[in-house]
């Protein structure tokens, strides 16, 4: 009996341990999407490297690029996640998610959803994104088993 405790402590530790892996590398994505709903372009600088690569929806784009995207506007914006799979090679790791936001107005709200992977460097202690890959998808192709859970900081 106790090496059966001792093999389901084992396993829930190790499940756990991953998970908090899994946690950290995707960290600086949801601070990316965070800092984008603050308009927070000093934020965003500060989780990616200085050569940082974003390749939206058949685009090639650098932070200022995205930068000069994210202004403020009277809409405030809600992001939510789902990794699909991720997977930490020393100093290197990839991720690859569902993304979806939601864009509220006065009255007025929708929602845009995207399929995305991304490239992690980890700098010092630092998980920082190297490279983003977005590509929009239609709400509607969003897989109905997939449970996307909000990132608020």
């Amino acid at each position: 009996m106790k090496k059966i405790n001792l093999l389901v402590l084992m396993l829930t530790l190790m499940f756990s341990t991953v998970s908090n892996a899994e946690q950290a590398v995707f960290k600086p994505v949801q601070e990316l999407f965070s800092a984008m709903s603050a308009v927070d372009h000093k934020k965003m600088r500060t989780v990616v490297t200085e050569d940082f690569q974003l390749l939206e929806d058949g685009e090639d784009w650098s932070l200022n690029d995205l930068i000069n995207v994210v202004q403020r506007s009277k809409y405030s914006r809600r992001n939510y996640f789902n990794i699909i799979r991720s997977e930490v090679m020393g100093n290197m790791a990839w991720v690859s998610y569902w993304n979806k936001a939601t864009f509220h107005m006065d009255d007025k709200q929708g929602e845009v959803v995207w399929l995305e992977s991304a490239v992690m460097i980890k700098q010092g202690n630092q998980w920082k994104i190297k490279m983003l890959h977005s590509t929009k998808i239609k709400t509607e192709d969003l897989p109905e088993n997939i449970v996307l859970t909000e990132y608020t900081q």
